[in-house]
Order: C-alpha cells, then sequence, then structure tokens
C-alpha cells in the first residue's frame, strides 16, 4: 500500500475511534501505526510490543479494548486462528485471502489482492445464488514461504493435507 494509502487508512481508523467516543490518545494513535506500518498481520502480542517501544507503560488491556473498537467499527479485520494467536489486518479491513507460512508463521495478503468492491463481488454472487447474506469469506493458502524455503532446502516439495 502506497504511503498516501495508509495515511488515509490512519484517518478512517482515527475517524471511526472519535466517532465511538474514544478520543485517539498518543498511544492508541501509535498502535494505528504500528497496525498499519506491518505487512505481516500482527497478533495482539506484537502490536504490544510495538506500542511499549514508544510508550512503555502501555497496558495490553489498552491495545485489546482498541483493536476491538476498530473491530466493531469495520476497521480492522480479525484473521482467527485455532493453533495460534489471531493476527489483525488494519491495511485492508475486509475478507481477502491469505497466504500463512507453516514455519514462521507468517501471514501476507494475497499479492494482487482485489480492491475492496472486487472482493465484495464473490460474496454478492454467493448470496444471489443461495439466499443466504454472506458477510464473510475465509480463505487461506498455506505452505512454506521464500525465506523458510531458502534458509531450508529440505521444504521444498513437500505437499500434504492439514
Amino acid at each position: 500500500m502506497r504511503e498516501s494509502g495508509l495515511e488515509l487508512r490512519l484517518a478512517e481508523m482515527k475517524a471511526a475511534l472519535r466517532d465511538r467516543g474514544v478520543v485517539v490518545t498518543r498511544k492508541r494513535a501509535k498502535l494505528l501505526e504500528v497496525l498499519l506500518a506491518s505487512d505481516r498481520h500482527p497478533s495482539v502480542s506484537e502490536i504490544h510490543e510495538g506500542v511499549r517501544a514508544a510508550y512503555p507503560g502501555t497496558s495490553l488491556a489498552t491495545i485489546y479494548n482498541t483493536i476491538e473498537i476498530l473491530k466493531e467499527t469495520g476497521q480492522v479485520l480479525e484473521i482467527e486462528f485455532s493453533a495460534s494467536a489471531n493476527r489483525y489486518d488494519g491495511r485492508i479491513p475486509v475478507s481477502h485471502p491469505h497466504l500463512v507460512c507453516l514455519q514462521c508463521e507468517k501471514v501476507e495478503d494475497m499479492d494482487g489482492a482485489m480492491d475492496g468492491a472486487a472482493q465484495h463481488h464473490p460474496l454478492d454472487r454467493v448470496s444471489r445464488a443461495t439466499g443466504y447474506e454472506i458477510v464473510r469469506l475465509r480463505t487461506d493458502y498455506y505452505g512454506t514461504c521464500p525465506e523458510c524455503l531458502s534458509a531450508s532446502p529440505l521444504l521444498s516439495g513437500e505437499r500434504g493435507c492439514l
């Protein structure tokens, strides 16, 4: 995402918090910056670590509460995992496909991810065909990222069911 797009997302997220009556403190502003600066979809603990680097007294409760409000206002997408910590995407807060590395647990957007309007097209198509009101979709591709593959050539070529 280009710098201008990140600035627009930051402004949208701040406005969503203010609309809910939440004061955008320096700690909360830093949380938003940490969330948007990461293209790896950080966990709450990673966000907390990033905010604490600038504001050591930041509580984990502040992070969780702010993330919850961002989720409720549609400003962040929560990517749920049963075996590890949930991750958060503030850059593209609508359902879209992800790549998940089974080695380092990196979570990335698919290259060439569709823009927000295009992403809803499959949801609308399924809604029309089934009568369901589809609110989100979950498509994740699991494998080994290029960095982990180059670090361990033995991993290349492995395929299987999870």
